[in-house]
């Protein structure tokens, strides 16, 4: 199955919102991964590949140990789906996001969190992971965009603080440094136990 897949029944229909997502999913068998690009549902990629799981599994352990060491209320989580203010038809589900015990009412969707990532797959298209970035960057509390690649050892860093302007880090001494979470890791330890460390 490919990350992109849409369903052609629905392109005819008005864009979905949260609600009707909702109403789509229940109707859905449970091994199926959903998310609302744009109003459109699409179908992830199931299920992602070992490298994948462990490169989010990496980024998810290293945050967590930075937030925990300076006793923040916030953490990183994997495979959540996330609320964009104000974007009834973006419900995305992010491979890692940081939260706090705050993070909205919904019970699907976290609608506060600080940083975003995301583990390419072979089957994203240019345009899909653009448009989630995009989104990403326009929720108020977002601090961060990451995009890692899998394919190679790269990592995209989006961040508020630098207008939204991406910088790649490529060689494994670069150091990622997100200071409001107080993490500092060299970009090999993203891809520690694959074959790309």
């Amino acid at each position: 199955m490919s990350a992109i897949e849409r369903l052609p029944s629905l392109k005819d229909e008005p864009p979905m919102d949260e609600a009707r997502f909702l109403r789509f999913l229940e109707a859905r068998g449970e091994g199926e991964r959903w998310e609302l690009i744009d109003g459109e549902p699409v179908l992830m990629m199931h299920p992602p590949s070992l490298k994948h799981q462990i490169i989010g599994q990496n980024l998810e352990r290293l945050l967590n140990d930075a937030l925990e060491s300076q006793g923040s209320k916030m953490f990183a989580i994997r495979e959540i789906g996330l609320a964009v203010e104000d974007r009834p038809s973006f419900r995305p589900q992010a491979d890692v996001a940081v939260i706090d015990d705050d993070h909205g009412d919904n019970p699907y969707f976290a609608e506060r969190f600080y940083l975003v990532a995301e583990v390419l797959s072979d089957s994203n298209t240019l345009e899909y992971v653009s448009t989630k970035r995009l989104r990403y960057t326009e929720h108020s509390g977002c601090l961060y965009v990451l995009i890692l690649s899998q394919a190679d050892r790269a990592v995209e860093i989006w961040s508020r603080g630098e207008g939204w302007q991406g910088r790649v880090y490529r060689s494994p001494d670069d150091r990622i440094d997100l200071p409001e979470f107080g993490f500092s890791c060299a970009l090999r330890d993203l891809y520690a136990r694959t074959d790309l460390a």
